[in-house]
């Protein structure tokens, strides 16, 4: 295996169906059942679009026109085959099976994610571009049923290049930026949402702890607030910003979707809602290697604020 398969095998291994899929509630305090609702939807979607990222990101490298100039090439993606008859144009369609059980815990995946390379003679170079398309993206959880799906554009650019040798090595890191402009999302009880994203995300790895390590952030500035990550309008009807006080840091040592660090802030119409991650039992920045969980904190009707400790 070379050094690129073994890191993209590393990452998708460890991508999971979102950061806080199985948190429980610690407190008495209760959260408003939209505001709770639109927390697990942000997680879901981010989540599956950072998912998508990485399985394209990984089976673009050796595919001649947006990786090596090879011959041949595999696709290290579940339930998923390859149209290459527009790759002249730089042009892939990634058609999902639907029917396929992939990762864990299981999803199964349909429709199509069209991939053109629009800047850059490859993908690994710095500063390509790739445009996605979502048409009927659709994922659903087979332990319940639950089911989000993406139709819509994102681009992702390229900003460090892929050095694998470097990477592998700790030397140099895969550092992208997102921009995503309404994307339309359906969720299995029939209603919608539309989601717009501004980030950076950045992957290092250690070698001699064999360690990845995974950093994002918004960057963006929109409605008065700096560092947005993502903005649209949720299943409720509400608008929202979602912003970041510090980045997300987290690493494979405690699990990549278990957070040691970072805080954001989701701002809907009812209030600000601020997710401070990594914390103990009490709420308070964990002082071990491995935080407990997160905690939310807003301001309720009387002014009083309020909080609930959530384990991961």
């Amino acid at each position: 295996m070379n050094k690129q398969k073994f890191a993209f095998a590393l990452i998708l291994g460890l991508s999971v169906a979102g950061i806080f899929s199985s948190c429980k509630k610690d407190k008495n305090e209760k959260l408003d059942p939209q505001v709770e609702q639109f927390n697990t939807d942000a997680n879901y979607y981010k989540a599956e679009s950072d998912r998508a990222d990485q399985d394209i990101n990984g089976a673009l490298g050796d595919i001649p026109a947006f990786g090596k100039a090879e011959q041949t090439y595999s696709s290290p993606m579940c339930g998923v085959t390859i149209d290459s008859s527009q790759i002249a144009q730089k042009i892939l369609l990634f058609n999902f099976d639907g029917v396929t059980p992939c990762f864990s815990p299981s999803c199964t995946r349909s429709g199509q994610i069209k991939v053109e390379l629009t800047a850059g003679n490859l993908w690994s170079d710095v500063g390509a571009v790739l445009t996605l398309t979502y048409i009927d993206y659709k994922i659903v959880r087979m332990s319940d049923n639950k089911s989000i799906k993406f139709n819509g554009v994102k681009t992702l650019k390229n900003l460090n290049g892929n050095n694998w040798i470097g990477f592998y090595f700790g030397t140099s890191t895969l550092k992208y930026r997102e921009r995503a402009f309404n994307i339309n999302v359906v969720f299995d009880d029939g209603s919608t949402s539309v989601w717009n994203s501004a980030r950076t995300t950045e992957w290092s790895y250690t070698l001699t702890d064999t360690k990845l390590t995974f950093t994002a952030v918004g960057d963006t500035s929109l409605n008065g607030f700096t560092t947005v990550d993502s903005w649209g309008v949720n299943r409720y009807g509400m608008d929202f910003t979602t912003y970041y006080n510090t980045p997300i840091l987290s690493n494979t040592y405690c699990g990549l979707w278990r957070p040691n660090s970072g805080e954001l802030v989701h701002h809907l119409s009812v209030g600000d809602f601020t997710l401070t991650l990594g914390v103990d039992q009490q709420g308070n920045a964990s002082t071990l290697l491995c935080g407990y969980g997160y905690k939310v904190s807003w301001t309720d009707s009387n002014g009083n604020v309020s909080s609930v400790i959530l384990s991961y």
